[in-house]
């Protein structure tokens, strides 16, 4: 349409139902028309972001800060995009112009405290942080990233206070606990400590990295490299001790690769004690690989001086 109010209807038609293709050509067309026009110019970077035309979207989103520099929602996107790109420093010029207009959106106040803890300026963060909560943001993590800071910088009843605010709204989070130990030791309350540091292991246990180690051992016995399969497959059970389908992998190990059978017997057995019913087919090859086994183990129980 050559009707501007006409191609900016069409242009939110195709916004709202997330035809971004066309969506970007409107836009694009649009600030031909018209490049004083900041609005259009954010729409044009929504657009080319959500194609994942990363470099364009940078360009757009600056083209538009700097028409709308009082708009926070454009400080937040293009400043995302310059963190994502290792510009810091600009991503954080972005916001401080922002914060110059709109000094109580904890929005931008977070995004300078994150950015400022990743240069490691932690004066600059944790004033940043404070302000954050000050504005209206008391979520777990500006809490928690205080209490970090303060343990970094030796002030370990400070950061404490901070932490048990931040494990009181989210205890889910390892490194809420792993500093609230690190605090309570430096203190020395050792029983508190203790439990902190212990609830931070279970957390991390339960995660990626055990998952992580079965996986390592699955690699390394499909490589041949037997020894080192079963140790990332004994490191999987120190970190989760139960985790019955580790048992199983490890009972293979040395079913397949060890002439000495009573190891993948005995872990044969766990796996049986440790899986339910969700594992038909691997507690029948147990099962199966017990029954097998028994006279070998028989033999070699009499061999035994």
């Amino acid at each position: 349409p050559k009707d501007r109010v006409a191609r900016q209807a069409l242009a939110e038609v195709y916004r709202r139902s997330r035809d971004w293709t066309r969506a970007r050509q409107q836009y694009a067309r649009l600030v031909q028309a018209d490049s004083t026009n900041g609005r259009y110019w954010a729409r044009l970077a929504q657009s080319a972001l959500k194609l994942n035309a990363l470099e364009d979207a940078q360009q757009h989103f600056a083209r538009a800060h700097r028409l709308l520099p009082r708009s926070a929602d454009v400080a937040l996107s293009l400043s995302r995009l310059y963190r994502a790109d290792k510009q810091l420093a600009a991503a954080q010029r972005v916001v401080d112009t922002t914060l110059s207009y709109r000094s109580r959106d904890p929005r931008l106040w977070r995004r300078r405290a994150d950015l400022a803890f990743e240069q490691d300026d932690l004066d600059t963060a944790r004033r940043a942080y404070r302000r954050t909560v000050a504005v209206g943001d008391s979520s777990a993590t500006a809490l928690r990233r205080i209490g970090m800071i303060d343990v970094r910088r030796q002030e370990y009843a400070r950061g404490r206070r901070f932490l048990r605010r931040s494990f009181r709204r989210d205890s889910t989070h390892a490194r809420t606990t792993l500093y609230l130990g690190i605090a309570h030791l430096r203190l020395d309350h050792l029983d508190r400590a203790t439990t902190y540091l212990q609830h931070t292991i279970d957390k991390v246990a339960e995660g990626a990295i055990t998952r992580a180690f079965e996986h390592l051992g699955a690699a390394h016995s499909q490589r041949g490299a037997v020894a080192a399969a079963v140790e990332a497959y004994k490191t999987a059970l120190r970190l989760q001790p139960g985790r019955a389908e580790v048992y199983f992998r490890l009972a293979t190990v040395y079913d397949e690769h060890y002439r000495d059978k009573t190891p993948a017997a005995r872990y044969y057995r766990r796996f049986l004690e440790a899986s339910d019913a969700s594992l038909p087919e691997l507690r029948r090859y147990a099962n199966d690989r017990l029954e097998t086994l028994r006279p070998t183990l028989h033999m070699q129980k009499e061999d035994q001086p």
